[in-house]
């Protein structure tokens, strides 16, 4: 008799995983759940932002259950994985042939309601069929009712356990497709690339931050230096065997923390026989443990890196006694573009403090910055001391705990809901654009490039801005010369360098 097979699905909602504001909230608006917000504000602001045209620039990202991935990777268990986001009836017809004994679903909040369709269809229709709940939908307290097992950290030993496998087998390393697609003035890129899990939690253990839900402030770097390059490569010939350039996301929040392993990893990759762009997040005080010449002289170099800021008030001990704009000037000065993350709702927060933080966000010269509202992730500190405190309505949906712009906890200063945050939000973006062309910051640090591979490539774009401000009208004043030039370079770059945005989804924590 043919063994019962495992089957991984996740459940979430695609909406949510753009830049684009306006998309982002009409997907919201889909799921029917207005009671708890001011549905003609909202509505206005779609509006006001399609008005303004403020999302010239946006990107929209779809890693291809990550989560399931992971895990499937490492069980013995007969097993598929379905990477598209699950419904109740596609759930029905893959469970119809009967040969699925157990179902994960890995639940993202924004697919919390499906979920709970899912487990009432599957417990009727199928009542012998196993339901494991994973990811960060697992960490609420209602999944537990909902589920015959939950798989939290790792996720895979608890999984292994649930399935009556050996435990202690040691993990594999996995890359996972994952897709982007970016839109600028009209133009529009397509781009598949790798998410590399090469560590487990962080060791910093921020209150607000999933990894610490899952993990407490535990680090793990379980693979050696040699899988971790045989894993980008075998993702490069299954994602883009065609190409000479190909992109890895490190998928979680510390990338490059184990120094001594990530060290090795960039020596033995000097000689990949492609070019390999590394974008990662991670901390000031791990990057700084990196030369320069380490990170950028190989086949695979260090691009983009994500610094999760948070607060300049009240700095979090991962940026303790780290001079973030020295750093920043450092590493743009070797050619590698940094993003600053900052955390707008903190309890010491009002309109002016924000004022300020921005202020100070703004002088660390960063290629580009993430605002964001503190979200309310379940199972972090944070999360578990506002909810047993009552600063948490029990009523309001998951799906609504970690939007953005969506004020979902009481704060002193800011009002539940979107009224007060989402255009705190849209003003602090505006405020640190500042008018300026996207791209132009990028675009220096990108000339600052000192890796031979790509040397065409950077002399080609100097020439080409050259040649277009000799076509300009002598007549034009200094100020219109450098706007044009400026807008002419930006669609240059987004032409001829850009891949692609994708800096921070842990697979395991994700915060969608």
């Amino acid at each position: 008799m043919k063994s019962l097979e495992t089957l991984f699905v996740i459940s979430q909602d695609k909406s949510y995983n753009t830049t684009d504001t306006a998309a982002k909230l009409e997907g919201l608006q889909a799921k029917k759940i207005e009671e708890h917000y001011d549905p003609e504000f909202v509505q206005e602001h779609i509006d006001q932002l399609k008005e303004q045209g403020s999302d010239d620039f946006s990107f929209d990202w779809y890693p291809h259950n990550v989560p399931g991935n992971w895990m499937s990777s490492n069980i013995t268990t007969p097993n598929t994985v379905v990477t598209e986001p699950i419904t109740v009836q596609k759930t029905a017809e893959l469970l119809d042939a009967g040969t699925v004994g157990a179902l994960v679903v890995a639940t993202y909040l924004s697919g919390y309601s499906e979920f709970r369709d899912i487990v009432s269809y599957v417990r009727k229709a199928h009542p012998k069929t196993k339901i494991i709940g994973a990811s960060v939908g697992a960490l609420l307290a209602e999944t537990e009712g909902l589920t015959d097992a939950i798989v939290t950290g790792d996720q895979v030993h608890d999984l292994r356990k649930a399935l009556g496998e050996k435990v202690d087998t040691p993990l594999q390393s996995v890359i996972v497709r994952a897709e982007t697609t970016a839109r600028f003035n009209g133009a529009e890129k397509q781009r598949d690339y790798g998410l590399l899990i090469s560590s487990l939690g962080c060791m910093y253990g921020c209150d607000f931050c999933p990894s610490t839900a899952q993990f407490g402030n535990k680090y793990e770097a379980p693979f050696t230096a040699l899988q971790i390059k045989q894993s980008i490569i075998a993702a490069h010939d299954e994602i883009s065997p065609e190409s000479d350039r190909f992109t890895i996301s490190v998928a979680e929040p510390q990338g490059l923390g184990n120094k001594v392993l990530w060290k090795e990893v960039l020596k033995i990759c000097k000689d990949l026989p492609f070019t390999c762009d590394l974008i990662t997040t991670t901390s000031s005080k791990v990057i700084q443990g990196f030369s320069l010449e380490e990170l950028t002289e190989g086949a695979l170099r260090l691009t983009t890196v994500n610094i999760g800021v948070e607060s300049l008030l009240r700095g979090y001990r991962k940026n303790k006694n780290v001079d973030l704009k020295e750093l920043n000037s450092r590493l743009q000065g070797a050619g590698i573009s940094v993003v600053s993350t900052f955390i707008v709702g903190f309890d010491w927060h009002d309109k002016g403090s924000v004022r300020e933080e921005v202020k100070l966000l703004k002088d660390l010269n960063s290629d580009g910055y993430i605002v964001a509202n503190l979200e309310m992730q379940p199972g972090t500190p944070i999360f578990n001391h506002y909810l047993k405190n009552g600063r948490i309505a029990t009523t309001l949906p998951a799906e609504l705990l970690n939007f953005y712009g969506f004020q979902a906890f009481k704060h002193p200063n800011f009002a539940m809901g979107f009224n007060d945050m989402l255009p705190l939000l849209s003003d602090i973006e505006a405020e640190l654009s500042d008018g300026t062309q996207i791209f132009g910051a990028n675009l220096r640090t990108y000339l600052n490039r000192k890796n031979n591979r790509e040397a065409s490539s950077r002399q080609s774009i100097v020439d080409k801005i050259r040649t277009f401000q000799q076509t300009l009208d002598p007549l034009l004043s200094e100020h219109d010369a450098k706007t044009q030039t400026d807008k002419y370079s930006a669609a240059l770059y987004f032409k001829d360098i850009f891949q692609q945005i994708d800096l921070f989804h842990p697979f395991i924590l994700s915060t969608n």
